[in-house]
């Protein structure tokens, strides 16, 4: 049975239409699609920029850690030469300390000595 006339322009309306509402849908995923490009783009330049700032920082950490390792070595040779210093300090302390303690026993036993050359002799010494 052949359609009529009619039934075959409302065939060609409802696809014309069907048509038209797919082109529609389309386009709607077309622009959601541009938005979604816009959307991930400025996303990816802001994880670019970040990531761009923890570079920076971590430079300038680096430095500033090198700096302090500088100044810790530095430090790290004074501490050195004040500590031989002291040993050498306390060194000639206990040295000086003997060599009193020997002056002293020399003075002593000198005088003693003279004491007894002069009662020996009746005397004092030349």
């Amino acid at each position: 049975m052949a359609a009529s006339l009619n039934e075959i322009y409302k065939m060609l309306g409802e696809l014309t239409g069907t048509v038209k509402a797919i082109n529609e849908k389309v386009d709607d995923l077309k622009s959601d699609m541009g938005e979604s490009e816009a959307a991930s783009a400025t996303s990816r330049a802001n994880v670019h920029r970040r990531l761009d700032e923890v570079v920076l920082r971590t430079t300038h950490l680096e430095t500033d850690m090198l700096t302090v390792k500088n100044k810790v070595e530095g430090v790290e040779a004074v501490t050195v030469d004040v500590i031989s210093l002291r040993q050498q300090a306390l060194g000639a302390g206990t040295l000086g300390h003997w060599l009193i303690k020997i002056g002293i026993a020399v003075v002593g036993f000198a005088g003693w000595a003279i004491g007894i050359y002069t009662w020996i002799t009746g005397r004092p010494p030349p």
